[in-house]
């Protein structure tokens, strides 16, 4: 497989994979339910979520599935026509699938499945904010991690020469 193919098919896979799991969730768990994966690292529960973490925006579904889809095929075609740095090309496959794994649970069901808990998340959420950390999903991580991935190396990254349009010339550029 080309490198060029390569990320979309990781993309496209990373969505088919979650989209998978959350059927397997909608038809296995219940809401309350509480299956062990990791003891006080990982669990699995089950709930509809027609927001966002913490209940925000619960009324807005159809908006919200709109924007995972928009945000999700923008990277897509940004994949594709290969407008990204190489830096930003994997990263941002994390943030496509999490955005598009969303978006096909919030057109297809006014929903999200949520299917993950982490009591040593809660601990820690407790402790900053009184409130439980919100039950998630492969694709919040998915999002999350390619977020956290693009802040990283932005931090690690040197300046990048750049054309000065005016008069041609390679300047370097200041973060």
């Amino acid at each position: 497989m080309s490198a060029r193919v390569r990320p979309v098919a990781v993309l496209l896979g990373l969505v088919l994979l979650e989209t998978l799991i959350k059927l397997w969730a909608a038809a296995h768990l219940t809401p309350g339910s509480d299956r062990v994966l990791l003891p006080g690292v990982l669990h699995l529960g089950f709930t509809l979520n027609p927001g966002m973490a913490w209940g925000l925006l619960g009324g807005l579904s159809a908006p919200l599935a709109a924007l995972r889809l928009l945000v999700g095929l923008g990277l897509l075609w940004a994949l594709l026509t290969h407008r990204l740095q190489p830096a930003q090309r994997w990263p941002l496959v994390l943030v496509a699938a999490g955005a598009l794994g969303n978006a096909v649970d919030g057109l297809t069901r006014g929903a999200v499945v949520d299917y993950l808990t982490s009591p040593l998340l809660d601990t820690v959420s407790m402790l900053l904010s009184r409130q439980a950390f919100p039950i998630f999903n492969v694709s919040d991580v998915l999002v999350s991690g390619g977020v956290l991935w693009l802040l990283v190396s932005s931090r690690r990254s040197p300046p990048q020469a750049a054309v000065d349009t005016a008069g041609g010339t390679r300047r370097q550029e200041t973060p």
